[in-house]
C-alpha cells in the first residue's frame, strides 16, 4: 500500500555509491521501519476494533533496483476469521465504490487515511536522510 524507493540520483548526490548496495538497502529499510510505524499509529488512531491490522503492519521483501531498491509497507497475513488484512486496509482506504446515496453521502467513499496522509512521506525521508547520515559517517565519507 505505501511504497517508498531510494533512487539512483540519491545516491549519487549523496556519494553513497561508494558504500554499495548493503547501505542503500540498510536506508530503505530504516524508511520502511518508519513508514511500519506510522502507518500503525493511523490504523490505531482511526481504525481500531480488535487491534490485528495495526499489529500486522510490516514490509514486503526487499527489492533491488537498478539505481537502488524499494520496499512494500503493508499490513500482513489474516485476521482471525480469515480476511486478509491488507484487503481491509485497501477498502477502509479507497472505499467500495462512488454509490452516491439519496441524501447525498458517500458512506462507501473510503477516507484515505493512507494514500493521503500528508506526514508519511516527510517522515520516511527523513528516517531514510538519518540513515544516510549514519552509514556516510560509518564509512568516513563526511
Amino acid at each position: 500500500m505505501a511504497r517508498f524507493t531510494f533512487e539512483a540520483d540519491t545516491v549519487r548526490a549523496e556519494g553513497l555509491e561508494q558504500l554499495g548496495r548493503p547501505m542503500i538497502r540498510r536506508i530503505v529499510e530504516a524508511g520502511a521501519d518508519a513508514a511500519i510505524e506510522h502507518m500503525r499509529g493511523r490504523i490505531e488512531t482511526m481504525h481500531t476494533q480488535t487491534g490485528e491490522m495495526a499489529g500486522s503492519v510490516g514490509k514486503a521483501e526487499y527489492v533491488e533496483t537498478l539505481g537502488g531498491g524499494s520496499q512494500l509497507v503493508y499490513p500482513l497475513e489474516t485476521d482471525r476469521k480469515g480476511v486478509r488484512n491488507a484487503l481491509k486496509a485497501y477498502v477502509i482506504n479507497y472505499g467500495r465504490g462512488k454509490k452516491q446515496n439519496k441524501d447525498g453521502s458517500r458512506s462507501r467513499m473510503g477516507d484515505h487515511f493512507i494514500d493521503r496522509d500528508p506526514d508519511v512521506e516527510r517522515i520516511v525521508r527523513e528516517a531514510m536522510e538519518r540513515e544516510s547520515d549514519r552509514a556516510m559517517r560509518e564509512a568516513g565519507a563526511t
